[in-house]
């Protein structure tokens, strides 16, 4: 029989299943835990005894009638919830706790039904009251429903406690790996031996002057993830269309020069190899959006909702890609440009953080690098464009360089770049000489290039915060 329309949704009968089941099995009491916390509870009868039995497990202790009353009773509480009596009521609601899990779920979705209300009627408040754009609104409604979703508290609060213990099992688990690649790969050996990998929650930035490599670089990445990682990859594209992406990344794939690509005057033999490498990315889970106008609420919003697709469908989005930041606009009137991208910058972190992916934002470099009077033209953490606070959201930040550019008579320099590692948060810094070929847009690592060895006990390395 459904609910009264009036009163919110609730399950007075699974509520009491769960507590009477983790009464009579102490197996019952994790099982329950796993899935539910107090907060679940709509009853606050329920939710006090719910505290206490959790309290107990908390401390190792036994959690069974004897307990449960005693400290209910220590509390003063005990008559509050209808003492023994209604203790003894839940222990007869179930014959077995075989099934804990099961009215776990029950109490579990009618929570998460009120937490829907609870939010769309502050949704609805503040869309009346009108004090903030649609826009904001919208992305407001969407991370609070997916917190919903997620049954995330609002408050955020960890204990030492816990937090201690969770991150002493991730050591272990890097310890029994022992793999030098913890987080999503590019397939530049030293640049991942260097950064151990994109990681979950970074805003990683790639930055150069113009037609020195950004996209290539970055859609080399998202290849080699998609590829051969087979892991999926969300692109956002401001400057280029969906087709001319895609001629690049089968050139790059297919190791046949774009221009001739791009033209039809590519040798017979190469079909094999572009059709080689049409099927591959035709396979592989890379998804594009080529929109010239784009704010950052829109690229957390398609994000969010492409996210939340894969997860239903098992699968976890491993990384996006933004090409170019510059190109964006912030949610709403800004004083200044500096304020948009510094808006832009702080969006793309949270985004990061909320969906627990790495997001690599490529940028524009300032003219720096090119004055006269200047000692050399590679790019420094001061170069970048419009704001600082790019610098200091990022968490890895990455330059290109390619020294032919600017000595274009110099043949020792032809297929040479570097990637600059400017800062990394949890990692050191240093420059990684790399090959690039500017025909087939890819990199490459040098052919004598081998992952350097580590670094001896003592060793000073420079980690930029």
């Amino acid at each position: 029989m459904a609910n009264d329309p009036l009163l919110p949704p609730q399950a007075l009968a699974a509520e009491m299943a769960v507590l009477g089941a983790m009464l009579i099995e102490a197996d019952a009491v994790e099982r329950a835990m796993d899935i539910l916390g107090e907060q679940d509870f709509y009853h606050d009868v329920h939710r006090s005894v719910f505290h206490v039995m959790a309290e107990l497990a908390g401390r190792s202790a036994a959690v069974d009638l004897v307990t449960v009353s005693e400290e209910l009773r220590k509390r003063q509480k005990l008559d509050e919830v209808g003492g023994m009596a209604f203790l003894s009521e839940l222990m007869h609601k179930v014959a077995t706790a075989a099934h804990v899990e099961h009215y776990a779920r029950i109490v579990k979705e009618k929570s998460i039904l009120r937490g829907i209300i609870k939010t769309a009627t502050a949704v609805v408040a503040s869309c009346y009251r009108e004090e903030k754009p649609a826009a904001v609104l919208l992305d407001e409604a969407q991370a609070d429903i997916m917190r919903v979703a997620q049954g995330q508290s609002l408050d955020g609060v960890v204990e030492a406690k816990d937090l201690a213990h969770e991150v002493l099992d991730q050591i272990e688990a890097i310890h029994k790996q022992k793999r030098a690649v913890t987080g999503v790969p590019s397939g530049l050996r030293r640049l991942d031996k260097l950064t151990t990998g994109f990681q979950k929650s970074d805003l990683i930035l790639i930055a150069a002057r113009p037609s020195m490599g950004k996209t290539a670089l970055a859609l080399n990445i998202a290849a080699h993830v998609v590829l051969e990682e087979k892991l999926p990859v969300l692109v956002f594209s401001l400057e280029m269309k969906r087709h001319p992406i895609m001629q690049r990344l089968i050139a790059s794939e297919a190791r046949v020069n774009l221009q001739d690509i791009r033209t039809g005057y590519f040798q017979s033999r190469h079909w094999t190899q572009l059709t080689n490498a049409t099927a591959r990315l035709s396979e592989a889970p890379l998804h594009v959006v080529d929109m010239s106008s784009l704010t950052s609420l829109t690229v957390r919003s398609i994000s969010r909702q492409l996210a939340a697709k894969l997860k239903r469908d098992g699968r976890e989005l491993a990384l996006i890609v933004i090409d170019y930041l510059q190109l964006m606009h912030g949610s709403g009137r800004v004083e200044s440009r500096q304020q948009e991208v510094s808006e832009i910058s702080r969006n793309l972190k949270a985004l990061a953080r909320d969906l627990n992916v790495p997001v690599i934002a490529l940028s524009q470099l300032s003219r720096r690098p090119e004055e006269k009077g200047r000692a050399d033209n590679k790019p420094m953490l001061s170069d970048l464009r419009e704001s600082g606070a790019l610098e200091q959201d990022a968490d890895l930040v990455l330059f290109i360089h390619r020294e032919s550019y600017y000595k274009r008579n110099d043949p020792t320099l032809e297929g040479k770049a570097m990637i600059r590692i400017a800062k990394q948060r949890q990692g050191p810094t240093d420059d990684i000489d790399v090959g690039f070929n500017m025909k087939i847009t890819r990199f490459d690592d040098l052919s004598n290039d081998e992952p350097p060895a580590a670094a001896p006990e003592g060793d000073q390395t420079t980690i930029s915060y």
